[in-house]
């Protein structure tokens, strides 16, 4: 799909829930009267500080560290998030405290990088989240970044009962292309009332 760098996503795409919890807190900013940037980190080695490797919306690449005890015991290498820091001096790393401005910044950053469409965003952010069946699935040859693009065949549950087919084009993450092999169970976004468009996630192993 279209949450690593990414996410990376997300999930994003990851990113993960257990980082969306962690983002959810309230916690201290980068200098005041300052833009903070924003940008996705993923981590490398956890000593005494957090050292991530970043990459910000603009596309620059750089190490920065975070220096937070509230959240070491629970990350992992590997482990994608998003992360905030001052341009003038972005080694310093702190965890984005504006959830919704972070969001519309990411979520313009998968868009740009063609990894979401706006359609599969609005479907992701407004529609309806269930969990689908794959019981098909094909790699196009496509790829883009870390992401490999795949035709999936889907049964998707609506949440009141029952269920619909819907085929949708995606672009996974190359850790998780075993997710979506047939008989897998992936989460599923769609609108009641239009069971044409489906968006799956997926997020990176």
């Amino acid at each position: 799909m279209p949450d690593a760098l990414l996410l990376t996503v997300l999930a994003v795409i990851g990113v993960g829930l257990a980082a969306t919890r962690l983002l959810s807190r309230p916690v201290a900013s980068v200098k005041p009267n300052v833009a903070p940037g924003v940008g996705i980190g993923t981590v490398r080695q956890i000593t005494d500080v957090i050292t991530m490797e970043v990459e910000s919306v603009t596309g620059v690449r750089f190490t920065g560290r975070l220096h937070d005890d509230s959240v070491a015991g629970v990350l992992r290498p590997g482990a994608v998030l998003m992360v905030a820091f001052d341009p003038a001096a972005r080694e310093h790393l702190s965890l984005a405290d504006d959830m919704l401005a972070v969001r519309a910044v990411f979520d313009q950053m998968l868009v740009d990088k063609g990894l979401l469409t706006c359609r599969q965003l609005d479907l992701i952010r407004h529609g309806t989240r269930s969990h689908g069946v794959v019981t098909g699935m094909q790699a196009t040859g496509e790829t883009r970044e870390d992401y490999r693009e795949v035709e999936l065949d889907v049964m998707v549950s609506r949440p009141g009962g029952g269920q619909f087919a819907a085929h949708e084009t995606a672009l996974i993450p190359a850790s998780s292309m075993a997710k979506v092999s047939p008989g897998s169970v992936i989460d599923t976004y769609y609108r009641p009332g239009d069971e044409t468009e489906i968006a799956v996630s997926v997020p990176p192993s």
